[in-house]
C-alpha cells in the first residue's frame, strides 16, 4: 500500500489490543503510505476497562491535530460493565453512520450523518 495516494476508511474494531488513537494512526498505519495525499477516516475501538491504562491522555470530548495537514477529533464514550468505545475521526466527518457516542457531544458538525444511535449509563438531561 506503499502508493496508496487516497483513502477513505470507515473501520469499527471490539478487543483488540489497545484502542486506536492519532499515535496509532500515525506510526502503525500512516508511516507505511508515503504517497498518501487524502486520509478521510472513522475508526472506532471497543475496548474492555483492563486496557485503559492505553487510553490516550487526552480532552475527551474534541481533538483537533494535525496529520499530515489533516484536522481530526475524537470521542471517549464510556459504556459501563467496564468498557469503552474511543471514536477517531478526519475532519469534516463525511460518513453517514455513528454509533456508540454518550450523550456528550463534541463541538463538530455531522452534516452527513443519517443514521445515529447515542446511548449512555447515565439518563439524558434534556
Amino acid at each position: 500500500m506503499s502508493f496508496l495516494e487516497k483513502l477513505t476508511l470507515y473501520l469499527r474494531t471490539k478487543n483488540r489490543a489497545g484502542f486506536i488513537d492519532n499515535t496509532h494512526l500515525q506510526n502503525e498505519i500512516l508511516m507505511y503510505m508515503p504517497r498518501l495525499h487524502s486520509f478521510t477516516f472513522y475508526i472506532s475501538t471497543d475496548n474492555t476497562v483492563d486496557l485503559f491504562h492505553d487510553v490516550p491522555r487526552q480532552d475527551n470530548q474534541r481533538i483537533v491535530t494535525n496529520i499530515r495537514q489533516q484536522l481530526m477529533a475524537n470521542i471517549m464514550h464510556y459504556t459501563g460493565d467496564n468498557k469503552a468505545v474511543y471514536h477517531i475521526f478526519s475532519l469534516p466527518f463525511v460518513f453517514d453512520h455513528l454509533e456508540d457516542i454518550g450523550n456528550i457531544f463534541p463541538d463538530t458538525i455531522f452534516s452527513y450523518v443519517t443514521y445515529l444511535l447515542v446511548q449512555d449509563i447515565f439518563a439524558f438531561n434534556h
